[in-house]
């Protein structure tokens, strides 16, 4: 019995041996196993009605002053959504800003106003502020045209998709 244990333990070890000596090159058959796959979680989006608009969120105080101040432009389809901690009241401009915009007052989850068509043609001596007909909680910037192109309008439902864990 112990002749036999022997005889398998060494012919286990030539096996072993002769094994990790074969031929580099080969590639392994891995058919038999499990493939893994790595998913990106989806960006934060907002949808009104049925129109996904992929935001980019703006929430600490350093955030929302800087807003899309300073960006040469904006993606067709995207958006910048600014969260507050409460509704209220909150005042936009338009320093520092390249491009025209759409600023959408979202008051829950509906729409409570847009200004559309906001220029960005800023006079410092007299500066031009935007403020919602209601107090919000989050305000959704886009292109200037974009609410008229996808028929949004005041009264709107709206989603968040912003957690993606």
């Amino acid at each position: 019995m112990k002749k036999y244990l022997l005889l398998v333990l060494i012919l286990a070890g030539l096996g072993t041996a002769v094994w990790g000596f074969g031929d580099k090159n080969q590639i392994p058959d891995v058919s038999g196993t499990a493939a893994v796959e790595i998913i990106k979680p989806a960006p934060p989006y907002v949808q009104i009605n049925d129109i996904k608009i992929p935001v980019d969120l703006a929430q600490t105080e350093a955030e929302v002053q800087k807003g899309l101040s300073g960006l040469a432009s904006l993606e067709a389809e995207k958006g910048m959504l600014f969260i507050f901690s409460k509704p209220d009241y909150y005042r936009f401009w338009m320093p520092d800003m390249n491009f025209p915009i759409d600023i959408i007052w979202l008051s829950q989850n509906t729409i409570a106003g847009i200004h559309k068509n906001v220029s960005n043609r800023f006079d410092s001596k007299n500066p031009k502020f935007y403020t919602p007909p209601q107090p919000v909680s989050r305000v959704l910037e886009v292109n200037a045209g974009f609410a008229d192109f996808n028929n949004i309008k005041t009264g709107d439902p709206v989603s968040y998709f912003l957690d993606h864990d």
